[in-house]
């Protein structure tokens, strides 16, 4: 929370101080931002507190230029920049809660605007990173298999994907998070399943030891000599639900059951993006009696899945 304080005098015609009267305004704002995308010719950003009911928004033009804000491109992270132009910068204050007077069409009638005060030819800087991850509960770092940071250079399964946006990291059609890696803060991947006790060779070097293939990063999690994929009996691309005659666990981890159906389809990968842009004003600006020379106006998230559906 950004706690701004000003002080202003106020007279009758809130341009002089000469009767000595002093009013304390609190910008007691949360820093996260709620963003109206439903005007197809404007992004309307805002953020609301209560006692005083109160909201600061921003308003400025939808287009090419500015949609890139909420998904930047790959290229040019940070993205930063600068809206200009028709933007609007507004502050007011209500006799209750405006909630219901955002995002919507036909405002809500219950609650009055007080004061209405807009500031005029503002611009606003912004700044939009980004962080992509398959949620398949690994973190990112420890998908960086050879340790050299860049994340985009491991792709355990050749598949094309890396495996940080690789939700089946194998390409057994299982997908990694349903493999039993147990990940946690203290442990790392030290617990991960390996159910026939194979492994791999890591780095390339005879000298050093092989260490152990779990069951996410192992295209034969039962060690049967048949592809786990290949032991999707009913070939709906999912081997969890497939079983022998009489048996407890599923083909893929059951070296008794070696019967190979070929499968040579894959499951569909998707992975999240999450925007989070950063706005601030750094030229002096007027509301009213409120004046400044730069406001942190707030931090929005917006989260996108890959493939973007049509």
């Amino acid at each position: 929370m950004r706690k701004i304080l000003y002080i202003f005098c106020l007279s009758l015609l809130l341009t002089s101080c000469d009767d000595g009267d002093i009013l304390e305004i609190e910008l007691d704002f949360e820093d996260d931002l709620t963003l109206c995308d439903q005007f197809e010719d404007e992004y309307s950003l805002y953020k609301i507190k209560a006692d005083p009911y109160e909201s600061l928004s921003i308003v400025f033009p939808s287009n090419t230029n500015n949609d890139q804000i909420f998904n930047p491109p790959t290229d040019e992270i940070p993205f930063e920049g600068t809206i200009t132009g028709s933007v609007r910068f507004i502050y007011r204050t209500y006799d209750g809660n405006p909630e219901n007077l955002f995002c919507t069409l036909v405002p809500g009638s219950d609650v009055n605007i007080i004061s209405d005060n807009e500031s005029e030819s503002i611009d606003i800087d912004f700044t939009s990173t980004f962080v992509d991850d398959d949620d398949d509960g690994i973190p990112s770092e420890f998908e960086d298999l050879n340790g050299n940071g860049n994340y985009d250079d491991d792709d355990f399964d050749g598949d094309g994907i890396p495996n940080y946006i690789d939700q089946d990291d194998d390409n057994d059609n299982v997908l990694t998070i349903n493999e039993n890696h147990n990940f946690s803060t203290e442990d790392g991947l030290a617990n991960a399943v390996n159910t026939d006790n194979d492994t791999y060779d890591h780095d390339n070097d005879p000298t050093t030891p092989e260490i152990p293939l779990p069951n996410y990063l192992d295209n034969d999690d039962d060690g049967d000599g048949v592809l786990t994929r290949y032991e999707d009996e009913n070939m709906d691309k999912n081997p969890t639900n497939d079983f022998a005659i009489d048996a407890t666990i599923a083909r893929y981890l059951d070296a008794d059951a070696a019967d190979t159906f070929v499968v040579d389809e894959f499951i569909d990968n998707t992975y999240t993006r999450t925007v989070t842009t950063n706005f601030e004003i750094n030229d002096p600006f007027n509301l009213g009696a409120l004046s400044m020379d730069y406001y942190f106006f707030g931090t929005y998230e917006t989260i996108i899945t890959f493939p973007e559906e049509d």
